[in-house]
């Protein structure tokens, strides 16, 4: 699993993912991942690119809705978009829409944030 950052503007950050977010990708990612988003001491919001994620599993669930959780009680969103239809159909499968806002491309996850 890699991870790229692009800083969007002092707001928002864009996390490019690649590869498989399962038990072994989400590990090799965690801790970058969480100090990219929950861990920021200011508001912050991120959206995060799922368009080269070949596989979804339950830890890379796990950890898109950890720092869902973290940015939200900073009053800052997660946003996913661009999931391939294999990821897609386990986003739809394990409801992760309720939890944080997933649409299809970048456009429209920036509008989501305000951005």
């Amino acid at each position: 699993m890699d991870m790229q950052l692009i800083e969007l503007s002092d707001r928002a950050i864009c996390i490019r993912l690649t590869g498989r977010l399962d038990a072994s990708g989400a590990e090799q990612i965690d801790h970058r991942f969480m100090a990219a988003t929950a861990a920021a001491e200011e508001e912050r919001h991120a959206i995060v690119d799922l368009s080269a994620v070949t596989f979804l599993a339950s830890m890379g669930i796990r950890l898109l809705i950890a720092s869902a959780r973290g940015l939200n009680r900073k009053g800052a969103m997660l946003v996913l978009f661009g999931a391939a239809d294999l990821v897609q159909d386990v986003i739809d499968l394990a409801a992760l829409d309720q939890i944080m806002p997933v649409v299809a491309n970048q456009a429209q996850a920036l509008e989501r944030i305000g951005s």
